[in-house]
């Protein structure tokens, strides 16, 4: 179980409409973290104004490894006026989201990574390595 892992960072992240209903859609997330609660924005591609970027602010909570928030698009267009709803599962090493998104009638799923943080572990021991 996933425990003390700090979700504060940038995230890459990808969310999947249900089939037929519209494409995997690529975001990013900029994450803080205090204590159990997290906020912060969300940046990604405003599907119904191409080469324009919606942007979103985050609220939730994380809990032995289980994130919950919602997501709520700023100077929200068509199609952009409700929350959405993202319950996920915090990978063991903590640089991995996975879950499902929810908004009204609609649901998909959607994962997170925090791959820059994964390469810079990964550096660290084997620096730690070649110096022992």
């Amino acid at each position: 179980m996933p425990q003390g892992h700090d979700l504060s960072g940038q995230w890459d992240g990808t969310f999947a409409y249900p089939a037929k209903e519209g494409p995997a859609t690529p975001f990013l997330a900029t994450i803080s973290q205090h204590d159990g609660r997290i906020a912060g924005t969300i940046i990604e591609p405003d599907l119904h104004s191409p080469g324009a970027s919606a942007e979103a602010a985050i609220v939730g909570i994380v809990s032995a490894g289980a994130v919950d928030f919602t997501k709520t698009y700023l100077k929200a267009s068509r199609g952009y006026a409700n929350p959405v709803d993202y319950v996920g599962q915090l990978s063991d090493d903590g640089n991995r989201i996975t879950g499902v998104w929810s908004l009204l009638h609609m649901n998909g799923t959607f994962e997170m990574t925090r791959e820059a943080e994964a390469e810079i572990a990964e550096e660290r021991e084997e620096s730690v390595e070649i110096e022992t």
